[in-house]
């Protein structure tokens, strides 16, 4: 990966340093995860790509917190600047997975956009409810604030119908749109 002169001074947002991620199963230790390190900068898009089954998505989650057990991080650093002011970034492989502070990080800061949206939206609640929802954990506003703010990212993303969208359930959505429905609701947060 190169980076720019601009970014080499400014310290990283996400630095993940020799991460490792295993699944203690009966039949042996899976290693999901082995000795991954990158950085994303500030206006950087990364991308992480593999074959199937090869740890991107225990990457993802382990950066989140959110492997399950048996699974488990079991090695390496996750450190996270979410402003380059702050002094000391936070490691996020410190921090309880149902805290507070990782909680308030999830969906706010650093969010995760799954392949398959079906699977991530509830099937019994509309779309507009989940984004809704989704803007007024992170933010103190009304219900019709929050949603004028879902409908404009739905804009954002190239949903042609927005105010149908967000009357619609998953399952009665494309999966593209299903997709940049979970790609609004990544942005509104």
């Amino acid at each position: 990966m190169t980076h720019n002169t601009a970014q080499e001074n400014r310290p990283p947002l996400l630095s993940v340093r020799d991460l490792k991620t295993v699944f203690e199963l009966d039949e042996g230790t899976v290693i999901a995860v082995d000795g991954v390190s990158f950085d994303v900068y500030p206006s950087q898009v990364v991308g992480i790509v593999g074959e199937s089954g090869c740890g991107k998505s225990a990457t993802v989650k382990s950066i989140l917190r959110l492997i399950e057990a048996p699974g488990r991080i079991s090695s390496g650093r996750i450190l996270f600047r979410p402003e380059p002011t702050q002094p000391e970034p936070v490691d996020l492989v410190q921090l309880d997975p149902r805290g507070k502070q990782i909680r308030a990080i999830r969906g706010a800061e650093i969010a995760l956009i799954p392949q398959e949206p079906m699977a991530a939206f509830s099937p019994v609640h509309t779309i507009g409810n989940q984004l809704i929802e989704a803007v007024r954990l992170h933010q103190r506003i009304s219900k019709r604030a929050a949603r004028a703010i879902a409908l404009e990212r739905l804009t954002e993303v190239g949903v042609p119908h927005p105010t149908q969208c967000l009357e619609s359930y998953s399952w009665q959505l494309s999966g593209g749109l299903r997709q940049r429905a979970m790609i609004a609701m990544a942005l509104t947060c």
